[in-house]
């Protein structure tokens, strides 16, 4: 048993004196308990409670309603709790009944040992807290998967944004390019250099005639050559030079 849970044990028996001695018991343990003199009103009482309770004791032979079929519409509304019944020799019958169904986790007997009750009373506590820390763990494991499972839905969505604006921006470098090449094939850069070395004084227009004539030159005597070399005749002279 750990510090961190705060028990509450109900204890159930129409002998008021009996239940209070049971209350007592639980003093050296750490726990508080609740004491009622009947299963009809311990059943309205687990149905008002904030907080469940940790552990019922319930007496089997009560009138009105006993000990096992109380324990088993407690079980119907608190199914957490552990559930204890505490009975006489002559009561076998009831017990095997009682466990058979699943209305208990175990039974006691009268008269009990003092030191014995105890130690039952602590290992049905340290079972409640285990009960209780796997569902703390169950949620816990609950809520981390459903985190996992936004995350990667999140990761899925942006996976395609990207995607897209990738293949958009794909699609436009594509575009650009044939724009580019366009451009080239169409480009006069005869003119183009024309126009820059005349916007930049870089060359008289005078000088420039003489150096298209040179490169005209240069560019017929190589024909001459290619000429030549291959068995063709070419004018000595460019026509009109």
């Amino acid at each position: 048993m750990t510090d961190k849970f705060d028990h509450t044990i109900l204890i159930v028996d129409d002998e008021e004196q009996v239940g209070r001695a049971l209350g007592r018991l639980m003093k050296p343990i750490g726990a508080k308990y609740v004491y009622m003199e009947s299963g009809q009103a311990a059943l309205e009482r687990i149905k008002s409670t904030s907080t469940p309770f940790s552990l019922i004791i319930s007496d089997q032979r009560m009138p009105g309603m006993e000990g096992a079929e109380f324990l088993a519409k407690a079980k119907k509304l608190t199914p957490d709790t552990i559930r204890f019944l505490l009975t006489g020799y002559a009561d076998v019958d009831a017990v095997t009944r009682a466990v058979n169904q699943g209305s208990i986790h175990r039974y006691m007997t009268k008269p009990w040992n003092k030191d014995a009750f105890i130690e039952t009373v602590k290992a049905g506590l340290e079972q409640y807290e285990l009960v209780m820390e796997n569902h703390r763990l169950f949620k816990l494991a609950k809520a981390q998967n459903t985190k996992l499972f936004t995350l990667n839905t999140d990761l899925k969505k942006s996976s395609i944004v990207h995607k897209k604006a990738i293949l958009q921006r794909n699609k436009e470098i594509e575009q650009l390019t044939k724009r580019l090449e366009i451009g080239f094939v169409d480009r006069n850069y005869i003119n183009e250099i024309e126009t820059l070395l005349k916007e930049s004084d870089l060359m008289e227009e005078e000088k420039l005639n003489t150096l298209y004539i040179a490169i005209i030159s240069e560019l017929f005597e190589q024909f001459q050559d290619i000429a030549a070399r291959n068995g063709f005749e070419m004018p000595d002279n460019i026509p009109g030079g």
